[in-house]
This record gives structure tokens, C-alpha cells and sequence, in this order.
């Protein structure tokens, strides 16, 4: 062992400790533990249904690291959503995601995290997925939208059936003029909904089946903003899941989306393409 250490680089130790370090404190364990009982009423008495928004709960360093360490839109390898209910980007699971925003998703699927969120949302068998499908970071643009929906419920690769999805917001100084807005809606007229604003270190917890949400008008962030998010879905075993797991439901939409929607439709696939590449053409010049 001494061999070995003594073969380490210089200032190894010290970069061991201080990531350690950095580590132990990207959740806040002991404040959420202190605050379980009081986190479980909120959740219980969320409206339209059980749901909880936290501000502040975590280190803003921790996050304003994650939010400079960005993936740039391109180059990145990410899932494009571009289609009459959504416009959206998404990390596929960790791949491409720095090192340091994994070490945070991997905290937000630690076990003592996980006891937390058992206890707070009575979901005793709740557990993480090792591939974050469809986790990880997500982004929209000026423009983009999500459709009121229900999300889908199975896993594609583990007999898992999602529980429970958690966002965390990156947007420091957001304009809720601008729209994107997380609402929650008690049904397909949206009888009863609750609106929660994308601002920095926000954190929204609430359950996925059968529960809608959505942020449904366009968005009219300026052009070099972004709806920037950390997204982690959690699950609970089940042999079925795969079988009886629901697709994801979308409503029909607003009359602007599906006006827009349409108009898309009429243009052909080269013109999105061409537009694509001069973006990225004007971003290398």
C-alpha cells in the first residue's frame, strides 16, 4: 500500500479529499432528514395531487457548476423531441453529461436519498434506475413546449415501473413571462392545476401515474436562454411492468401548438436540416 501511494502522482491525496468532499455536500442528507416529517405534509397536502416544491435545498455552487458545465447544444449525442407535443432536448441518461452533474445524479440515487423520498412520499419499494432512461439533463429553448400529459409508466429495459419523477431547475433569473411554467393539472379541462415556475434551485417532486402536467404554451425566453433542468425518475420492482406499463397520453393541446404543429408538417425535413446546419455553422465562425 505505501508502494502504491508512494507511486501516486503529487497532490493525488489532496484531490481525493477535496472531491470527497465536494461530494459529501451536493445534497443536503442531514436537512432533509431533519425535515422529513414536515417535507411528508407538504407532499400529502400538494395540489391538484400530492406533490412538493423546494426551494434552496441545495449548494447554488454545486449547481451553478452543473449550469456552466452544460453540454453545449452542439456538438451533443441527445435525444431530439420535435413533434406536435413536444419540443424538447434530452441527455440520453449520462451519456455525454460531465462527470461532475453524474456525481450529483448518482447522490440524487443514493440509497440514504432514497430512504428520504420512501419516507416522504409513503413509497416504500422505491428504487433507482442504473441507466437513468430519460433522466439525466434536459433543455427547451425559446419556442418550445410539452404538452399536458400522463407520462409513461414502463420500463424498456428492467421490469421497473416508474413511480416518481424529481426536476431540479438551473434558470437563475427567469422571467415567468417567458413561460415554462411545470403545471399540474387535476384533469383533461384543467379543473385545478398548480403552476411551478423553472427558477433556480427549485426542486419539484411529485408522483407519475396518472398524473398530468406539462408546460403547453410556447415559450418566449430570449434567444440565448433556455429552460435548462436535472430530471430523475424513480421506480419500484415489478415483474409486469413492461406488459402492463401505460404509453405516454398526450392531450390535444393548445390551439397555437397544434396550429404550429401543423405548419411544421408542411415544411420539408431538408429545410429543418439546412437550418441546423448554419446554426452550427454561425456558432464555429
Amino acid at each position: 500500500m505505501v508502494a502504491m501511494a508512494a507511486a501516486l502522482p503529487a497532490g493525488t491525496g489532496a484531490m481525493v479529499g477535496n472531491f470527497d468532499a465536494t461530494v459529501a455536500r451536493m445534497v443536503p442528507f442531514a436537512r432533509l432528514v431533519a425535515e422529513r416529517e414536515a417535507l411528508r405534509a407538504r407532499f400529502q397536502a400538494g395540489t391538484p395531487y400530492p406533490n412538493l416544491v423546494m426551494d434552496g435545498f441545495f449548494q447554488e455552487d454545486v449547481l451553478d457548476r452543473i449550469a456552466a458545465e452544460f453540454p453545449k447544444e452542439t456538438p451533443r449525442d441527445w435525444v431530439g423531441y420535435d413533434t406536435r407535443n413536444e419540443i424538447k432536448r434530452t441527455s440520453r441518461g449520462l451519456i455525454g453529461v460531465p462527470p461532475f452533474a453524474q456525481a450529483f445524479l448518482w447522490q440524487l440515487c443514493s440509497e440514504p436519498f432514497l430512504e428520504v423520498l420512501r419516507d416522504i412520499t409513503g413509497i416504500e419499494d422505491l428504487v433507482a434506475d442504473p441507466l437513468f432512461h430519460g433522466g439525466g439533463l434536459h433543455e427547451s429553448f425559446r419556442g418550445g413546449w410539452l404538452n399536458i400529459h400522463a407520462d409513461w409508466t414502463q420500463h424498456p429495459h428492467l421490469p421497473l415501473v416508474r413511480r416518481l419523477n424529481l426536476i431540479i431547475y438551473l434558470n437563475r433569473d427567469w422571467d415567468p413571462a417567458w413561460g415554462g411554467g411545470l403545471e399540474l393539472w387535476s384533469d383533461k379541462e384543467g379543473g385545478r392545476k398548480t403552476v411551478i415556475e423553472p427558477f433556480f434551485n427549485r426542486a419539484a417532486l411529485f408522483p407519475t401515474e396518472e398524473t398530468l402536467h406539462g408546460f403547453p404554451d410556447p415559450m418566449t425566453c430570449p434567444a440565448d436562454r433556455s429552460r435548462r433542468s436535472i430530471s430523475v425518475f424513480y421506480w419500484a420492482p415489478d415483474p409486469g411492468a413492461i406488459e402492463r406499463g401505460a404509453p405516454i397520453t398526450f392531450l390535444p393541446g393548445k390551439k397555437v401548438t397544434r396550429a404550429k404543429a401543423f405548419a411544421r408538417s408542411l415544411v420539408p425535413p431538408i429545410a429543418f436540416q439546412m437550418r441546423d446546419l448554419a446554426r452550427s455553422l454561425l456558432r464555429r465562425a
